[in-house]
């Protein structure tokens, strides 16, 4: 007894909130602040190291977006160490911990060994006539 649930994939884009049609908003948080700029580059660099934000899922997405915010409060903890203040050290600790878990299970990690070159676009037809021939 299954029941027909394709009225829910053809829901138009301005009923969907805008975390769901691909802004990285959150509730309540001016992303003009620098805080919220920082967490927004966050969300765009963790994306594009999953290959850009439109072939990324769902969990994907919330997980980007729970990896920028420990990141942002990780970020903030740190200039109050080089500031001088009072801090929380053991926080610090779980906040990196749970930074590195989460960035780990997106497979976004740091990349071992020397970064390729970029090839030109003529280097890129050569090398895919070469192959072709």
């Amino acid at each position: 007894m299954s029941k027909d649930h394709s009225h829910f994939a053809s829901n138009p884009t301005r009923n969907r909130s805008a975390i769901s049609n691909g802004s990285w908003l959150l509730e309540g948080v001016d992303n003009r602040s620098a805080l919220g700029r920082r967490f927004r580059d966050l969300c765009v660099s963790f994306a594009d190291g999953l290959g850009g934000e439109p072939d990324l899922t769902e969990p994907q997405r919330a997980m980007i977006r729970q990896a920028a915010a420990v990141t942002v409060q990780s970020e903030k903890l740190q200039a109050s160490i080089v500031k001088g203040e009072d801090v929380d050290h053991e926080k610090i600790v779980r906040l990196n911990n749970l930074q590195a878990r989460l960035i780990k299970q997106l497979g976004i990690g740091a990349k071992r060994g020397r970064p390729k070159a970029r090839q030109s676009v003529k280097e890129r037809l050569i090398a895919k006539r070469e192959s072709v021939a």
